[in-house]
């Protein structure tokens, strides 16, 4: 993983990204993806229910339902294996590229937006 900084930029570019808190409700495996990953439905409140393409096979299912996650949901559609991916699920990438979900404290409500 690249440990220099990205370039800089200004505050609106990243107020633009809508980060909102979600809870998965619903696992699926996705054998048709190249790098192992699950396919994870998040209820996002009043944004309803996204789903999109993961590679966090170092959580099990039952690790997963459940729990709050933050996404990005206003980066489009991208299409994975023939799967409509509709958001980004955030975590942390250690040098293994092993992915560390970002999980909001008690409290954080789907729907939440993160700041």
């Amino acid at each position: 993983m690249d440990s220099h900084p990205k370039d800089e930029i200004d505050a609106a570019r990243f107020a633009a990204v809508d980060m909102r808190v979600g809870q998965v409700s619903a696992v699926e495996d996705f054998p048709e993806a190249r790098n192992p990953a699950w396919k994870v439905a998040v209820d996002f409140g009043p944004l309803g229910t996204l789903w999109t393409s993961a590679q966090v096979r170092n959580y099990s299912r039952d690790e997963l339902l459940g729990r709050l996650v933050v996404g990005a949901v206003n980066l489009g559609t991208r299409r994975v294996a023939g799967f409509r991916s509709q958001f980004l699920l955030l975590g942390a990438v250690d040098g293994d590229s092993v992915v560390r979900l970002l999980s909001p404290d008690a409290g954080a409500k789907p729907g939440d937006p993160v700041a």
